[in-house]
């Protein structure tokens, strides 16, 4: 089914959706996803960001649906609180708790003030017979998943596009994340998105460094470029996900933008089936 990688790249769309706030003056956005591979549905999620002038607070949930459901049900929630430190997002604290057939993984990564990792809490603890060891050294200068995702969106508000590498430690996988820029591409509403207009399109580069399982999948050695879809859903609102696409040998997996709701003026946007 649908193997690290590609979560990887699910979870980034998912938080994607609550960090592209840049300059808007929303405080509180929330936005619903729902994910498809090979037509089938596999995945809902709902992400909330709540804006303060010098700080912000992401929580992002998830849990499998329909198909994958049935062979793999899984649920998931992650939080991360940071600060703005003139030109950079530094967090401080990010958990992350997932539940798998009755089994739950814990994740708590807490910073100093410079955003350097200070502690970390992994229960339980990788198993090294079945994962790869992330090298000494390499997750001192990191930020996690969503903390890397906010200072994306902040650029991409800022007309700087899709670019650059970022160093993230989600508390078991060390990797980095590469954006390329891909240019624009005009989308059309779907029984399954909400959207329609010019969106800009990301290339998204996973490269696992450690903590990623020893077993290939071989539905990530198939896969081609995954691209992410951005755009500005609501008129008045920020720069959001809209769509994500990855073909593999196997499918191909999508996520679509289901409803966007700023709180603070209660303006939404829903799409109905």
């Amino acid at each position: 089914m649908v193997k690290t990688q590609h979560l990887i790249t699910i979870k980034l769309l998912i938080v994607l959706t609550t960090v592209m706030f840049g300059e808007a003056k929303s405080k509180t956005i929330v936005a619903d996803y729902t994910f498809y591979f090979g037509g089938f549905t596999i995945l809902q999620a709902k992400t909330t960001i709540e804006l303060r002038r010098k700080s912000y607070k992401v929580v992002s949930k998830s849990k499998t649906d329909g198909l994958l459901n049935l062979v793999y049900e899984w649920s998931g929630q992650a939080t991360s609180n940071g600060n703005f430190l003139e030109w950079r997002s530094v967090p401080s604290l990010h958990q992350n708790v997932g539940q798998r057939a009755g089994n739950v993984r814990k994740t708590v990564l807490s910073y100093k003030s410079s955003g350097e990792l200070g502690s970390s809490d992994i229960q339980p603890p990788p198993d090294l017979s079945e994962v790869f060891p992330i090298p000494r050294g390499l997750v001192k200068e990191t930020i996690d998943p969503l903390t890397a995702i906010v200072e994306i969106n902040r650029r991409l508000e800022r007309g700087m596009g899709c670019n650059g590498t970022f160093q993230v430690f989600d508390g078991r996988r060390r990797y980095d994340l590469t954006l390329a820029d891909r240019g624009e591409f005009t989308l059309k509403q779907t029984p399954f998105s909400s959207f329609q207009g010019k969106a800009l399109v990301c290339a998204i580069n996973v490269n696992m460094l450690g903590g990623h399982r020893r077993e290939k999948s071989k539905y990530a050695e198939t896969s081609g470029e995954k691209l992410v879809y951005v755009g500005r859903p609501l008129k008045d609102g920020p720069i959001l996900p809209v769509g994500l696409t990855v073909e593999t040998a196997f499918g191909t997996l999508t996520g679509h933008l289901v409803s966007i709701k700023k709180l603070d003026t209660l303006s939404t946007s829903r799409f109905k089936k």
